[in-house]
């Protein structure tokens, strides 16, 4: 439910756990298996895959590159919206884009996808409309749940279903090539060891 001023801290920290139950569960129910393999088999036959999104979506995207990197995967995260497009003019056939656009509805989002369409560059967009200007220029949608107030901008039940989003097709990406990713893992883990204290 909502807060209200009135309540106290017992009845908000409930209200903030059902939302953020609510987001998860609601994000389970509308992903497609046939989506995740579909985002899966774009994301793994690609030679470079650029996150990216804009302003709170910009958040979910760097910290997708960081998931997917500890895996030792090429993903890349260029938060400036001009250093976007041009990383995206220069791709091609074999790399991908994985966009994150809560509403689908930005300009630089359907321009961006729209670019990455006619350089034929495969686009995985996630966003909480799947009919949304943007998603008639990607190649494969995935759906996250939370329902977003127009003055929450970026609300954590939204980022809590798109971090379930990203951990479900990581497993799934990691799943395919398992042998070699476990020993990637160990390698990156032993090379951070010397940065601890």
């Amino acid at each position: 439910g909502e807060v209200h001023p009135a309540d106290d801290i017992q009845k908000v920290r409930h209200k903030q756990y059902g939302a953020g139950v609510d987001a998860i569960s609601q994000t389970l129910s509308l992903l497609r298996p046939d989506e995740i393999k579909r985002a899966a088999d774009s994301l793994t036959g690609a030679d470079k895959v650029f996150c990216m999104g804009q302003g709170g979506s910009m958040i979910m995207a760097e910290e997708a590159a960081h998931i997917f990197s500890t895996a030792g995967m090429s993903f890349f995260s260029p938060s400036d919206s001009h250093i976007q497009i041009m990383y995206t003019a220069a791709l091609t056939r074999r790399d991908a884009i994985l966009f994150f656009s809560y509403s689908g509805a930005t300009r630089e989002a359907v321009e961006l996808l729209e670019l990455a369409r006619r350089r034929g560059v495969r686009t995985v967009l996630v966003t909480h409309f799947p009919k949304s200007p943007a998603a008639a220029y990607a190649n494969v949608i995935l759906q996250c749940g939370a329902n977003e107030g127009p003055l929450q901008l970026g609300s954590v039940p939204a980022r809590m279903a798109q971090l379930f989003l990203i951990d479900t097709l990581f497993t799934e990406v990691c799943r395919r090539q398992e042998g070699q990713i476990e020993q990637v893992r160990r390698d990156i883990a032993e090379a951070l060891t010397v940065r601890h204290i």
